[in-house]
């Protein structure tokens, strides 16, 4: 558990690394603000189709059909039970309009995949990613759907965009989709294919890095950490969701290693990919980044929190 730990610690720093890059590169006018919107668009539209059907395609084996049915059941129930969470806690906190949408998609979307699956190794090993990847196809579908809707409530600046269900008719849906639809055929190993959209999607993640960074470069040094509200919400995205989340399935699940992945997937800091949805969608970038940035901070000190609690519940 303490390499794990090590390693755990290891990933986060290179984020901050690459997200110090983003923010250094906005400094010295190699990034600007059209150059964000239009990476965003590069990642959202072509990198991450690429990245979630590679991973399907790569797969060295997957679950049964029961135990895929099962995985894709709890990451739909738990996902409604964050969207409900995530209500009440704009409502409760009062945040003010404009800004709750990006609240609301900060409290239901983490990063499952490049913390995440590092995270679930560290804990249990490597037979919880074949969980984790089932149980993030639910999670692709839903943040590029009900949380690009959230962002799309939201302004940034006075812009707000104005949706239609051909709004949301996009690459990467269409790729959750489909990726949805051969894991329950069992098709999962194409190896040619599966390489090349997996080293297409590979930039996703240093691209959305680069992207936080240089938002981040656009707040005074003083305002990169949020207010009371941002540290309230992280605080309760890391520790609280994850025994919500406990304490609503418990009784209905067995314990064992697909609950406990879904109980750590759920206290993972905010997504990565969502300052590049609120430059598709018109979201707060400026709020999307602080969250970022401050979670994954304080992950440093949760993640060893939610490992011993796992431990001890399931």
């Amino acid at each position: 558990m303490t390499e794990g730990m090590v390693g755990i610690f290891q990933e986060i720093v290179t984020l901050f690394a690459i997200v110090a890059v983003g923010y250094g590169a906005k400094k010295a006018r190699f990034m600007n603000d059209e150059f964000d919107r239009m990476l965003s668009k590069l990642v959202i539209n072509l990198a991450l189709p690429g990245m979630i059907l590679g991973s399907v395609l790569t797969a060295g084996a997957l679950p049964t059909a029961a135990e895929i049915w099962l995985c894709l059941g709890i990451s739909c129930a738990s996902t409604l039970v964050m969207f409900a969470v995530a209500y009440g806690f704009t409502l409760l906190l009062r945040i003010p309009d404009g800004h709750r949408g990006v609240y609301r998609f900060m409290l239901c979307f983490g990063n499952v995949g490049f913390i995440g699956y590092p995270v679930l190794t560290a804990i249990f090993g490597p037979d919880a990613l074949v969980y984790a990847a089932v149980f993030n196809l639910p999670f692709n579908f839903f943040v590029f759907t009900v949380g690009a809707w959230f962002l799309t409530q939201d302004t940034d600046g006075d812009v707000r965009v104005q949706t239609t269900w051909r709004t949301f008719v996009t690459p990467v849906m269409i790729s959750c989709v489909a990726a949805v639809v051969l894991t329950l055929l069992g098709i999962h190993h194409a190896p040619i294919l599966g390489d090349a959209l997996s080293t297409l999607g590979s930039i996703t993640t240093p691209a959305a890095l680069l992207i936080i960074g240089s938002s981040l470069a656009n707040l005074p040094v003083r305002d990169l950490v949020g207010g009371p509200r941002l540290w309230v919400c992280a605080v309760f995205r890391l520790l609280v969701m994850p025994a919500i989340i406990w304490a609503v399935f418990h009784s209905f699940i067995d314990g064992g290693l697909m609950f406990a992945v879904a109980i750590v997937l759920s206290g993972m800091p905010v997504a990565t990919n969502g300052t590049m949805l609120c430059y598709q969608y018109g979201g707060n970038s400026r709020v999307m980044a602080q969250g970022t940035f401050v979670t994954t901070v304080l992950a440093l000190a949760s993640i060893p929190i939610l490992a011993t609690f796992v431990s001890a519940v399931i």
